[in-house]
């Protein structure tokens, strides 16, 4: 009975110490920690820690911690304190990589409370001009041709645009040669050669060939037409609704974080997205602003990393 007590009453100043550093929060700095060197993560996770910085009024940083397919800062975040002052800035690393990486045991969704999705980029099908194909079905029927000839190179073995890729080599039913490189815009460049035949990648790692001839954009990998891309329809208008894939950023913080710090964590950063200069700062780099509740966000991370488990489950990829 009095062990039952002792139990008891722990577990109420626990409890009591966790509100009181909820109400207190933040009463020191803050930190981002971010997946990538370089890149539009870093440019979100910048300007996310400067809007915070002047709220908070306590300093907000931003620390890049690459290597071993983003898992280094995941790991980080989920075996820090769920007290908000250590957080993770995501990218499709955040579902691709437990599920080609299964031997860190990281878990996308057990291991972190997610905040808010903050931006999208649009994903681009491109080929080199040799190629005869003007859209997505031409190039299905090109590959089918010859299984296994034409090539496409991505962002590494087990690497997002891999993933990408084989997800649109099983419902294509074709059979594409794979080429990894270290990042995919090394893919793009030996893309506009003629090493290798198409790449998926994003629009930001394609931008200073597109309109130059040296690759041929064939599709949109999202439910419509860029603006700026009149001609080159989505991927849903050419028949594969269920191969939209876009590149997302959002922010997550350890798993166990109080309820009301992340509630105070996502009205911050939807007040700093609503930011004019925010706004015109992610438009300038073709990044799209995209904002959700943490909800909204738990259940995209729980589809995704459902979906991309099939894929490398239905591919047979082996990644370790």
């Amino acid at each position: 009975m009095l062990i039952r007590q002792v139990m008891l009453a722990a577990a109420i100043l626990c409890v009591a110490a966790a509100n009181a550093n909820a109400q207190q929060y933040p009463a020191k700095a803050v930190r981002f920690v971010l997946p990538f060197p370089t890149g539009p993560g870093v440019l979100i996770g910048q300007m996310l820690s400067e809007g915070l910085r002047e709220t908070f009024q306590q300093n907000v940083v931003s620390e890049s911690r690459p290597g071993a397919g983003g898992s280094i800062a995941m790991e980080t975040v989920a075996r820090a304190a769920p007290d908000g002052y250590t957080l993770l800035i995501v990218s499709p690393i955040l579902t691709h990589t437990p599920v080609t990486r299964p031997s860190l045991k990281l878990d996308s969704v057990r291991d972190f409370a997610p905040i808010s999705l903050v931006a999208t980029i649009p994903n681009l099908m491109a080929v080199h001009p040799s190629i005869p194909v003007k859209n997505v079905k031409e190039f299905i029927k090109e590959a089918r041709v010859q299984p296994g000839r034409l090539t496409y190179g991505s962002s590494g073995h087990g690497g997002t645009f891999h993933l990408i890729t084989e997800l649109f080599s099983m419902q294509a039913k074709v059979k594409l040669s794979h080429v990894p490189y270290k990042s995919v815009t090394f893919a793009v460049v030996d893309l506009i050669r003629g090493d290798v035949d198409m790449v998926i990648g994003t629009k930001t790692s394609m931008a200073q060939f597109i309109g130059t001839g040296k690759l041929r954009i064939i599709a949109v990998l999202s439910n419509r037409r860029l603006a700026d891309l009149p001609d080159v329809p989505s991927i849903v208008a050419q028949g594969m609704p269920e191969f939209v894939v876009e590149n997302y950023y959002g922010v997550v913080a350890p798993s166990g974080t109080p309820a009301e710090i992340i509630e105070r964590l996502h009205r911050e950063i939807v007040r700093i997205g609503k930011m004019p200069e925010f706004q015109k700062t992610l438009a300038k780099a073709d990044i799209d602003l995209v904002l959700s509740t943490p909800s909204e966000f738990a259940e995209f991370i729980r589809n995704d990393s459902a979906k991309w488990a099939r894929v490398v489950r239905e591919a047979k990829l082996k990644l370790e």
